[in-house]
């Protein structure tokens, strides 16, 4: 925009400073300006000069010339033009700066991405296990919520121990592998290739730790996971169940543990009776067949003097208060 040096013009001009374009009055004073060639300095309505269209010649003050709308709208646009490049050069500065940045991140996310596979199929996660155990070189825990070995369809090899010397192997498994005589099998087979064995009551999750560093969560699809503070995290569950479970130091010495794993896990099915769980969903929990769980509810309802599974959980949790 133009201010005039020599003070405002003429008057014939309601624009608003603020104007992109001249008003009505100012566009026919500055058509009579290009027919005559000027206008009388006093006469010029303010927006035509405001807007570069009228300018005072060098050699008389009193007049002003028009100016050709080509070169009063470059001028004014010129202010604009350079401020578009500086935002334009900001944008290109940022970008370049940001470029490292973004070159960072992909690659900070790439990494942490892949601490975490995904693994399916009825091949390929046993397949993925079996190798996980053959690379084992100085420790594998694992957790078998029920105590059948982990085979493959028409394969007997496959049991999670671990074939390396030196390799140390603990693992845990649920009490009733102790009265299913395959199951006692498997857990004497642990032993018998240097492993120790405990079992406990309650297990939930299929678990296999290499060396501390890697980890498999075994179910319908298997999850390796190598990220240190979750393999650290599993570890300790692992070590805090470990303290809570029950050795397995020899066949002949476990076998004469017998019955009180066997109350044990009938204490078990009375507590989770209580807390509502049906027979399909305590065989789950315990890793044993819905038959089992059936013949424990048959002995305490005989031993209670239950005739319905209401009263039964009714006189359990009167026999064994502490339960509730």
């Amino acid at each position: 925009m133009h201010d005039d040096a020599q003070g405002p013009a003429g008057t014939g001009c309601r624009c608003d400073d603020t104007a992109e374009a001249p008003c009505a009055e100012g566009l026919s004073r500055y058509r009579a300006a290009v027919v005559k060639g000027c206008l009388p300095r006093v006469t010029a309505p303010h927006c035509l000069v405001r807007l570069g269209l009228l300018t005072p010649p060098p050699d008389d003050p009193d007049v002003l010339v028009p100016v050709s709308p080509n070169v009063a709208e470059s001028e004014l646009l010129q202010p604009v033009r350079e401020s578009l490049d500086a935002q334009q050069e900001l944008l290109r500065s940022i970008g370049a700066g940001f470029s490292s940045v973004h070159a960072i991140y992909r690659a900070a996310r790439r990494e942490s991405q892949d601490w975490l596979t995904v693994v399916e199929g009825a091949d390929a996660v046993p397949a993925l296990l079996e190798q996980a155990v053959r690379g084992c070189r100085t420790e594998l825990l694992t957790v078998r919520p029920t105590g059948e070995p982990p085979l493959r369809p028409g394969t007997t090899h496959h049991t999670h121990i671990p074939t390396g010397t030196g390799v140390s192997h603990r693992a845990l498994f649920p009490h009733a592998a102790r009265t299913h005589a395959g199951q006692w099998r498997h857990l004497q087979d642990v032993e018998r290739a240097g492993g120790r064995v405990r079992t406990l009551h309650q297990l939930t999750g299929h678990l296999l730790v290499c060396d501390g560093s890697v980890a498999y969560l075994v179910g319908r699809s298997t999850v390796e996971v190598r990220q240190p503070t979750v393999v650290a995290h599993l570890v300790a569950t692992f070590e805090e169940a470990w303290e809570r479970a029950h050795p397995v130091a020899e066949p002949s010495a476990a076998r004469t543990r017998e019955p009180l794993i066997v109350d044990e896990v009938r204490r078990t099915v009375m507590k989770l009776l209580v807390s509502g769980l049906t027979d399909d969903a305590v065989a789950r929990r315990l890793g044993v067949s819905r038959r089992t769980v059936a013949g424990h509810v048959a002995a305490l309802s005989a031993e209670l003097g239950s005739q319905s599974r209401a009263q039964l959980g009714y006189l359990i949790a009167r026999t064994e208060p502490e339960m509730l």
